[in-house]
């Protein structure tokens, strides 16, 4: 299939590096990957963890990066400078806004409550067909495992119409590789 140049994912994970290097390691392949195919990369806007990882990463392989990220965090020395485009947004609410409605699908990494709230939004909005865009969780050393039982259980309890456009994808090759048939 033919690539395109604005094809966009938004890129949704950690201020922090968690425990291992692997998780470091995992969103700087990544921003590679998807820098050398020159999709547009949209994420959260921060300098510090996998976040930060995947960013430096995008850059360094002249890739197009857009960064979304609350006035507040640019005077807490918290933005990457680097990127090609700064947007700045008056609050996480309008962060998710604009990012939910660039994006054409949605790459999640490991990532804490911030990463979960943004998770969650665009699940619902799925779920409620607002939006009919493919999520893919990248789930490393079976990161996502709980959330995966979690699901299971709302299923099986009757609390979700559906599970359409959530996959668990266990690598970055395959997670590359399914971006690229879903152009």
């Amino acid at each position: 299939m033919t690539k395109s140049k604005t094809f966009k994912i938004c890129v949704f994970c950690g201020s922090k590096n968690g425990n291992s290097e692997m998780y470091v390691e995992l969103a700087s392949k990544i921003g590679e990957e998807l820098a050398k195919r020159k999709f547009d990369v949209i994420y959260g806007g921060g300098k510090s963890g996998i976040m930060g990882s995947l960013a430096k990463a995008v850059v360094k392989n002249q890739g197009n990066l857009t960064s979304i990220i609350p006035e507040y965090f640019n005077k807490k020395n918290v933005l990457f400078k680097h990127s090609n485009k700064t947007i700045f947004t008056k609050d996480f609410s309008e962060r998710k806004k604009i990012m939910i409605k660039s994006a054409d699908i949605f790459l999640i990494l490991p990532g804490g409550y911030g990463t979960l709230d943004e998770l969650f939004e665009i699940l619902s909005l799925n779920q409620l067909k607002v939006i009919n865009k493919k999520i893919i969780l990248l789930d490393i050393n079976n990161f996502w495992n709980s959330l995966k039982i979690l699901m299971k259980d709302l299923k099986s309890n009757g609390f979700l119409y559906t599970n359409k456009n959530i996959y668990f994808i266990s690598s970055v090759a395959k997670s590359i590789k399914f971006i690229e048939n879903s152009l």
